[in-house]
């Protein structure tokens, strides 16, 4: 049994060939890491085709969420009663939990089987007003009708190692032959030449909101901060532009400038999600929590003096440095509520990160998870994370919801895994774009407090996502 439960295939540093073929089939979850020099770039796991798969979708004229359920080879929706997805995931996963002995041969992945799932920024949110439907927007209308939460159960997977430099295929046991046989067929496949899914912007991206529109949004929220609302609030601003073609390609292409150690690409029924992200969010191994908040970025530079003051002006920025510490201390608060009494620790604070575009401020904290309390619990609990809101949390999100013009969508939500073995990892789906029907969109943002200026934070909003646009404006069609 064991023989046949992992299989080795060619290791690649690249892994685009194994993308191209599983990213294409329905249910696609790609989480990749492959192409960073990142520490935590070690693992790809890659999978499709979910044994059974959960949505909640939000009515948008009222506000109410429901709950549906899937199985693999069934073509309806089961609508369910209730409203607590994390509650029916989990009992899923007790539901389909492996022989001992696949759990034993399987002890040595980061992932053995379970849920994976995308949670858009408005999941959850039960004292939010959030978005509703602006039927002058079409734009906007269309994002809100997208899944607020996309889970699925998938019984087999790739896993790429690259500080092994081993690639594994497994499935369990009870994986559905169907399932296998389909997956057997799309891996044989990779003995012949895959090319790149095609993909071409039929125009380039245009702001959702003109610079007036932000000046009096940023106004606004200043008033508030000046009032004492809060401290901080994330504002951001979304861009679209037409495509024609596959997500799929654009992704591929994407990451390959991009480089970043939480990126993914997800294929729902009604969308994909394209995540450049390089902000984990909760990570649970052994009871121990970690969260890494990123607040503080500076544009990179080709020439390596202006690039390394800029790495140096980052360091020393006071107010860099106090807002990531608003930003730490909403997350030690959000952990404390959850974790042992005494655990929480900052073990690194205001540490320099450089990626391929950016520098960012990052600091880590960490505690332990008691024993009965699962991640998913801790996840709920934390979301959506303190980087992308503000402080106090709640608060800054009400007023996210009256200043921004359209919907987050999945930007700002996060992507995640929780394994048999209750491995759990996530990220936050900042550098994210959305394809739906026959448009692309992304969004930016950035931390405002009461001394920041205008022009400067609506220049952050286009320098942490410019990179994504221009690599898609500028090759066309592949």
């Amino acid at each position: 049994m064991r023989e046949q439960l992992t299989r080795r295939l060619p290791y690649r540093k690249d892994s685009e060939y194994l993308i191209t073929a599983i990213g294409a089939l329905p249910g696609a979850f790609c989480l990749d890491s492959g192409l960073t020099r990142y520490p935590q770039g070690r693992f790809d796991i890659l999978t499709a085709l979910p044994s059974a798969t959960v949505n909640v979708n939000r009515n948008t004229s009222d506000g109410t969420t429901r709950l549906y359920k899937r199985h693999y080879g069934e073509s309806d929706w089961q609508a369910l009663t209730g409203t607590d997805w994390r509650q029916l995931v989990e009992e899923l996963l007790a539901a389909h939990q492996p022989a001992a002995a696949d759990i034993e041969a399987l002890a040595g992945l980061p992932f053995c089987g379970g849920l994976l799932g995308a949670l858009a920024y408005s999941a959850d949110q039960t004292t939010i007003s959030g978005w509703r439907a602006d039927h002058d927007d079409p734009l906007a209308q269309a994002l809100l009708e997208l899944p607020e939460t996309h889970i699925g159960l998938y019984e087999w997977a790739v896993i790429v190692d690259h500080e092994k430099q081993q690639t594994t295929l497994f499935f369990l046991s009870r994986c559905p032959s169907a399932i296998r046989d389909r997956i057997e067929q799309c891996l044989s496949d990779l003995e012949q030449s895959i090319s790149r899914p095609q993909f071409s912007l039929l125009h380039a991206f245009t702001a959702a909101s003109s610079h007036l529109d932000y000046q009096q949004a940023f106004t606004r929220l200043n008033h508030w901060i000046q009032a004492g609302d809060c401290y901080q609030a994330n504002l951001a601003m979304g861009f679209q532009a037409g495509f024609r073609g596959e997500p799929l390609g654009a992704y591929l292409r994407l990451r390959q400038t991009s480089q970043s150690p939480f990126s993914g690409f997800v294929r729902t029924e009604t969308a994909s999600i394209l995540s450049l992200s390089p902000e984990r969010f909760l990570s649970v191994n052994d009871r121990q929590v970690t969260t890494q908040p990123i607040k503080g970025t500076r544009r990179r530079h080709p020439n390596a003096a202006d690039d390394e003051s800029a790495r140096l002006a980052l360091r020393d920025s006071d107010k860099d440095q106090a807002e990531n510490l608003m930003i730490v201390d909403l997350m030690r608060n959000d952990l404390g509520k959850v974790c042992v009494t005494g655990s929480v620790k900052t073990p690194e604070l205001f540490a320099v990160h450089s990626f391929t575009h950016v520098h960012h401020l990052i600091s880590t904290v960490t505690g332990e998870l008691p024993a009965g309390i699962s991640p998913l619990a801790l996840l709920q609990h934390c979301f959506p994370g303190g980087s992308i809101t503000g402080a106090p949390k709640i608060r800054a999100m009400q007023i996210i919801s009256e200043l921004e013009q359209r919907p987050r969508s999945f930007y700002c939500g996060s992507l995640f895994y929780l394994d048999h073995n209750g491995n759990f990892d996530s990220s936050i789906c900042i550098r994210t774009l959305v394809c739906a029907d026959d448009m692309v969109y992304c969004w930016g943002g950035g931390g405002v407090v009461a001394d920041s200026d205008c022009d400067t934070e609506y220049q952050e909003c286009h320098d942490k996502v410019t990179a994504l646009m221009h690599s898609l404006e500028a090759r066309g069609a592949d």
